[in-house]
């Protein structure tokens, strides 16, 4: 994410003729958000969308446009850290076995005493804010109500972040049951400590561990089919490698295929496919392109997996990951990885073509700087954007 205000630049489609959309008010007319980051849904609570803010709430949100109550699930405004626009409650996910055990897990930002991390090579750099991935417990409140019980804390990870930007964000539990977590280079601007290209770092990286039955004592297990677990001087928790800024990261429901929007760095936005054991390049590579200035002189691998698609900041600046649509409204987008950029508020969707380039093609434009989607339990998609609103994606004119 870059900017709060649209950029009118127009993308050149590579594809077929684009479905005609538009983006309407999910919820409510006076149903507004400060800085909404995400909406996430749970089938125990099927009537309600759970709207995360960035500044540390999670709201529960009739689905309904005709109510307007809203209440509060989860709240830690103040305990986030958010000097820097990139950080504060970034991240939400229900435990796959919400319904019987009331689990939630959130990714936020702290701040703690300045200290000291160690970078990829050994470097050590001093900060004093970290990522942190904390479960939760849930009950009932005076109304019946579900909220999270604050007393309930368990913390899984603490990140040290050596700069207040690039974060990744999303926690997001997997076909497989497994938490899948991604996290940026580190921030600053070139990956200067090339966290992206070491296994012996977390950062920069797509991370898959198990956090089934987490104590204080184990607060996550690496699963042992990990592609990195066996190798001498890399971490085991790594699903994938040489991301910058993950933003965000989804499962299309049909295919369990991971899909990410990385954030670029000088001219290219990129959306990637992550399989197991991938190398992304970054800093090595920006999108399709060498990276002329990064700060280590490493060859460049023969195996790097190349994006699906990118676009150049000609056409927007900060690229904001989407979901593969399998919604019934929209047959035309079915199988399509919908995105978006926060900049210059532009849509498109793309799809994979076997053996050759991928399609894509635009969707029009949103009112406000989209921060991310969301996909309801029918497949339907919501965008969450900076003027404070929810909208979903609807057959009809294009704006």
């Amino acid at each position: 994410m870059l900017s709060a205000f649209c950029v009118a630049q127009d993308a050149a489609p590579t594809g077929p003729a684009a479905p005609e959309v538009q983006f309407v008010p999910a919820f409510s007319a006076k149903a507004k958000f400060d800085r909404p980051l995400l909406v996430e849904f749970t089938a125990t609570d099927p009537e309600v969308a759970y709207v995360v803010t960035q500044p540390g709430q999670i709201l529960r949100v009739p689905r309904d446009p005709a109510k307007e109550e809203q209440t509060v699930f989860f709240d830690i405004v103040g305990k986030t850290w958010t000097d820097n626009w990139e950080e504060g409650l970034l991240g939400f996910a229900f435990d796959p076995d919400y319904a019987t055990n009331g689990l939630v897990y959130v990714y936020w930002t702290e701040k703690i005493a300045k200290t000291e991390g160690v970078m990829a090579g050994g470097r050590k750099t001093r900060s004093e804010r970290q990522s942190v991935i904390s479960r939760f417990g849930t009950k009932k409140n005076d109304q019946g109500a579900p909220v999270v019980d604050m007393a309930s804390e368990l913390r899984l990870m603490q990140i040290f972040q050596p700069f207040g930007n690039h974060n990744g964000g999303t926690i997001v539990f997997g076909p497989d049951q497994m938490l899948y977590v991604a996290l940026g280079d580190g921030g600053a601007a070139n990956d200067p400590f090339g966290n992206g290209q070491s296994k012996a770092v977390l950062l920069g990286k797509v991370l898959r561990v198990d956090v089934r039955g987490a104590t204080a004592e184990k607060p996550y297990a690496v699963p042992a089919d990990n592609p990195f677990v066996q190798e001498v001087g890399a971490r085991g928790e790594i699903w994938c490698w040489g991301v910058r800024n993950p933003w965000r990261i989804t499962f299309d429901r049909k295919t369990g295929d991971l899909w990410c929007g990385d954030v670029g760095q000088n001219r290219i936005e990129e959306v990637c496919r992550l399989v197991k054991g991938g190398n992304y390049g970054w800093n090595l590579m920006e999108g399709t392109e060498v990276f002329k200035t990064r700060k280590q002189d490493l060859p460049i691998p023969a195996d790097l997996v190349p994006p699906v698609a990118e676009y150049p900041h000609a056409d927007g600046l900060s690229v904001t990951g989407g979901y593969v649509y399998r919604g019934k409204a929209i047959p035309e987008l079915d199988g399509w990885f919908v995105y978006a950029d926060f900049s210059s508020c532009k849509v498109w969707a793309c799809r994979e073509n076997q053996g050759a380039p991928a399609s894509v093609v635009s969707l029009g434009r949103v009112a406000a700087s989209p921060s991310s989607f969301g996909e309801e339990a029918d497949g339907e998609l919501l965008v969450t954007c900076f003027d404070g609103k929810v909208y979903r994606l609807v057959p009809g004119k294009k704006e």
